[in-house]
């Protein structure tokens, strides 16, 4: 029986092959009418892991711009391939796998379906991704505040602060290294109040250009820039100065250059300013007989609160102009001296016709001082009847002129009694020919005196006592 079986179906062997052929083949073209298989290209970017191998290695890496997308073919079923999308891939680069070569880096790049992964096959061909790499740096930078445009009239920018005040910048070096300043500026223009605002930092190189920052990290978008905003007032330098020049030299003018400067802070402070001084501990004309200038750093010298508006105005040259004084002598009637506090019933009585006051100054001013102008006065207050010798005072501009002592020998006696008073009437200095306020009677070589001086000087001539008198007259 088993030979039976074996013998049918052996029997036409080759058409029951070809029978089983045609129907497999039947079925397939059956299924893949209904669902056939198709292929079918997608792109997308590639992403990036491990990237910090690359910073730790102090490198900076960019990705050549037509390599940073993938196109690859998916096969699979028709219903399956028309259902998904590129969101459904991921192309992956590890940067830890890196080749670096002599002409160009790579990473190999993985396709990997999100979706049937399992119905899905995803061309084989390789991919790559092409890395530039540099040397990589990183710096940290002080945010600078600038103020742009001016505040309300009236008002000065006061302190400007930045928050936070530092910006790290990593990149290329080649890019990093160009780097000079970061400035955060804010707009003050007609402010009388304190203001804020937020701004992105800017990176300048050394000409003051914009660096380009798309290829830099930044620690920082956006600062906040902080202005004051405080009143302002312009006051006169003072100068003073300490010593005395030369003898016959003296200090014509001491001024400072710029001759003002303008202050702020806040405006109770700045009411009770009017002038900036500086000491006379600063400025030693001692033994001088030149003029000479000397640098002043005016910020030492502000009140607390008090800065200048402009901190380049700090540093002032002050000019002491020292010049040579002439020697001029006057020649006085001694009945023009006006007298003071002469006692009721009294009457006093010089014992010369003429007094010699010297005057020193420059040639212009005493080219132009009259001898009516010079109005002596003696002062007799507390005097007793007999004889005295006492300073006279004259008052010039002491910005001009220099008055020599001068020493006037007069008689105070009785309208009563012409003749000398007793002893013990007299003045209890008389003995002594003076008295505490009085000084030696400079009577005894006064006329050498005068001679000398008038040789000394050629004008000393023109000085007579018609010339004296005639002026009196003429006043």
């Amino acid at each position: 029986m088993l030979r039976n079986v074996v013998k049918i179906l052996t029997r036409n062997l080759g058409l029951k092959l070809l029978a089983l052929v045609f129907a497999v083949t039947m079925w397939m073209v059956v299924v893949n009418l209904d669902d056939p298989t198709i292929s079918r290209p997608f792109t997308i970017a590639v992403t990036l892991e491990n990237e910090d191998v690359i910073t730790a290695a102090n490198k900076y890496f960019e990705i050549e711009p037509d390599s940073a997308n993938v196109t690859f073919n998916v096969f699979g079923k028709r219903s399956i391939v028309n259902e998904i999308s590129s969101s459904d891939f991921k192309a992956v680069a590890d940067m830890s796998r890196l080749i670096q070569g002599e002409n160009e880096n790579i990473v190999p790049v993985e396709i990997i379906a999100l979706r049937y992964a399992s119905k899905l096959t995803i061309s084989k061909r390789t991919r790559q991704l092409k890395v530039l790499l540099e040397d990589l740096m990183r710096q940290a930078f002080v945010i600078l505040p600038v103020a742009q445009g001016e505040p309300a009239e009236g008002y000065a920018l006061g302190s400007t602060v930045v928050e936070p005040n530092r910006l790290w910048v990593s990149g290329p070096k080649e890019v990093v290294s160009t780097i000079d300043t970061v400035k955060a500026s804010i707009d003050v223009t007609n402010m009388s109040t304190d203001i804020s605002d937020s701004v992105v930092p800017v990176l300048l190189d050394e000409n003051g250009e914009n660096v380009d920052t798309t290829r830099l990290t930044l620690s920082l978008d956006i600062v906040t820039v902080k202005a004051g905003i405080v009143s302002q007032k312009t006051v006169p330098i003072k100068v003073n100065y300490s010593g005395k020049p030369k003898e016959g030299y003296e200090v014509i003018s001491a001024v400072a250059v710029p001759k003002e400067v303008t202050i702020k802070g806040r405006s109770d402070i700045l009411n009770a300013i009017s002038a900036i001084t500086i000491p006379e501990e600063v400025i030693n004309v001692e033994g001088a007989d030149e003029k000479f200038e000397q640098k002043v750093d005016l910020n030492q010298y502000l009140p607390g609160g008090v800065s200048l508006n402009n901190s380049v105005e700090a540093s002032v040259t002050v000019k002491i102009d020292i010049e040579q004084l002439e020697r001029r002598v006057f020649t006085v009637p001694t009945r023009n001296i006006g007298v003071n506090d002469l006692r009721e019933g009294y009457r006093i009585e010089f014992n010369e016709r003429n007094v010699d006051i010297e005057v020193y100054g420059l040639q212009e001013d005493l080219n132009r001082l009259t001898v009516s102008a010079l109005r002596p006065v003696l002062d007799v207050g507390g005097l007793a009847a007999g004889r005295h010798v006492r300073q006279l005072k004259i008052t010039l501009d002491e910005n001009k002129y220099v008055v020599g002592e001068t020493a006037v020998s007069f008689t105070i006696s009785s309208e009563e009694n012409d003749s000398h008073p007793d002893d013990n009437e007299s003045d209890p200095d008389e003995a002594t020919g003076t008295d505490d306020n009085t000084i030696a009677d400079p009577d005894d070589g006064q006329e050498e005196d005068q001679d000398q001086d008038t040789a000394a000087d050629p004008r000393e001539g023109q000085t007579s006592e018609a010339d004296s008198i005639a002026d009196l007259e003429d006043e």
